[in-house]
């Protein structure tokens, strides 16, 4: 499933899949976890994408390492997507491995695409039309493929990126200039990515968080992708819930939107849970991406307003349509292997 989807056809499938949800909202159920002693997580992302006719699951496993600031992936086990006919209940497919963009056919992560997609979509609801300097934290795997989903929507003039390492920023902004033609600039310091741009991602595997709300800037987006759970607490493998964002970013956000407010209150998430706790916001402040994109929430009310895309945890419906989306691609180039399974059981 090598470079199967586009990034402008990922966007558009996923950001139908949240429409369809918040007007159905049996669709999807928060995503799962469990952990085992030795570190390694299983998650599963339930969803039904009837507008693609399939409904089921995605589940992917990884071996985690905890580090004081930030969290490590040492080993990623195959992502398998079970599809399910939506009408039938018919067994439809089995895709092992993760389907991947035509722009970054080579993925490292599990869920690279669909993160990616995701962090598009809320990006682009939420962030001034205008928008055309980029400050970034972060130059990995999930760095690049948000650059580039991103470059699908908005004609970026700068990228400032910033990470603690400098031979890493300065490597994605040599790979992203040579492939891709970015204009990505290192900056050496934190607040350099965060001052004079129109939108802050930061797409990082930290665990403390990267920039100090007192940096923000008026009518800046900051989309962010760390969802900590709980259970790396409570299981033992790290003293304090993850934080990518600080409560003074919470605090001076005009707009909050989330994939899912279920999801940060199952998971306890420290961005968003611990903030609530604190008093800084509240649930009925915090909003879902469905209900933007549909218009029952009201999106950016003026160019000075600071808002935030919370990419808080990949959603089912958007694993099974992505994935749906690459089986009827598969199909259509006449590829995969039929199976000799006779149909269920009445």
């Amino acid at each position: 499933m090598k470079g199967i989807i586009p990034y402008s056809e990922a966007i558009k499938t996923v950001e139908t899949a949240y429409r369809e949800w918040a007007k159905n909202p049996v669709l999807n159920n928060p995503r799962q976890r469990t952990h085992t002693p030795d570190g390694v997580r299983v998650s599963i992302h339930h969803g039904a994408a009837p507008f693609l006719g399939m409904t089921g699951y995605m589940s992917h496993c990884e071996l985690l390492k905890q580090f004081p600031e930030h969290q490590k992936s040492v080993f990623h086990g195959h992502p398998v997507t079970i599809l399910y006919d939506s009408s039938t209940a018919e067994l439809r497919a089995i895709l092992v491995g993760n389907p991947t963009s035509k722009e970054l056919p080579v993925s490292h992560a599990a869920t690279e695409l669909r993160t990616a997609a995701t962090s598009a979509v809320g990006t682009r609801a939420l962030a001034r039309k205008d928008s055309k300097i980029l400050g970034l934290f972060g130059a990995g795997n999930q760095a690049r493929a948000h650059l580039i989903a991103l470059s699908t929507l908005y004609k970026l003039q700068k990228i400032k990126v910033y990470t603690r390492t400098a031979a890493n920023r300065e490597a994605l902004a040599r790979e992203m200039a040579d492939n891709f033609g970015l204009p990505v600039e290192p900056v050496d310091e934190p607040r350099k990515a965060a001052t004079g741009v129109d939108i802050i991602l930061t797409a990082t595997n930290a665990s403390v968080p990267v920039l100090d709300g007192k940096w923000l800037e008026e009518g800046v987006h900051i989309t962010s992708i760390v969802s900590s759970n709980i259970g790396l607490v409570k299981g033992g493998f790290i003293p304090k819930k993850r934080r990518e964002l600080d409560n003074e970013t919470i605090r001076r956000a005009n707009l909050i939107v989330v994939c899912s407010k279920s999801q940060a209150i199952q998971d306890e998430q420290g961005d968003l849970f611990d903030p609530v706790q604190a008093g800084i916001t509240s649930w009925a402040e915090i909003h879902e991406l469905g209900d933007l994109l549909n218009g029952k929430t009201p999106g950016r009310a003026s160019n000075s307003a600071i808002t935030i895309f919370k990419n808080n945890a990949g959603q089912g419906i958007a694993d099974v349509a992505l994935g749906a989306l690459a089986f009827r691609t598969i199909l259509e180039k006449g590829g995969g292997q039929e199976l000799s399974i006779e149909g269920g059981s009445q």
